[in-house]
């Protein structure tokens, strides 16, 4: 019989796998942005930074898959949809499935990234996540109110956000031109 302890670890395994991989897409999609963007006027610095994210998440999945030898772990599938992340992996030559909500994976994708980069992650609250319950505030008891509209926030922005061209205040461009 597999002991708690064992399937414990190897779950834990198979998660932090999963995220490590998510967060090296993220990473290396973000350095790609940053060095394409033409917005910075520094951007190799930046790009640095998001580089040693990638590095860290290189390693600590090389670690895993080291781990995942040791304990005859194999993912055979992931998928991902606005429910969650799924996974389908063998652990000792059985079939087993991982799942994990995408609020709750999302949050925890967001804190090991802020990690990997050397920022914080003692934060309550930042402004790619819902504010936690009790850090919301309260409404009256009689309040009806519904939100105007719901909007889906992603850890990735689009790359099309950075080519905008911002407008100028009309008195600030006045002043360019005199």
């Amino acid at each position: 019989m597999i002991s708690l302890d064992t399937t414990q670890h190897e779950w834990s395994l198979v998660k932090s796998y999963l995220l490590l991989t998510f967060i090296q897409k993220v990473f290396e999609r973000d350095s790609l942005i940053l060095e394409e963007s033409g917005m910075l006027k520094t951007p190799d610095l930046y790009v640095e930074m998001v580089n040693v994210g990638v590095d860290r998440t290189g390693i600590l999945l090389s670690e895993i898959k080291h781990e995942f030898n040791k304990y005859h772990i194999q993912v055979l599938d992931i998928q991902q949809n606005h429910s969650g992340v799924h996974a389908t992996y063998i652990s000792k030559g059985n079939k087993e499935q991982f799942s994990m909500a995408m609020p709750a994976f999302r949050k925890e994708m967001y804190e090991r990234m802020r990690a990997y980069l050397g920022l914080s992650t003692s934060m309550p609250h930042t402004a790619a996540l819902p504010l936690l319950e009790k850090h919301r505030p309260e409404l009256p008891n009689n309040s009806t109110s519904k939100p105007l509209r719901n909007v889906e926030r992603s850890l990735v922005t689009s790359s099309l956000a950075y080519k905008r061209k911002t407008s100028r205040p009309a008195a600030f461009a006045a002043s360019r031109r005199a």
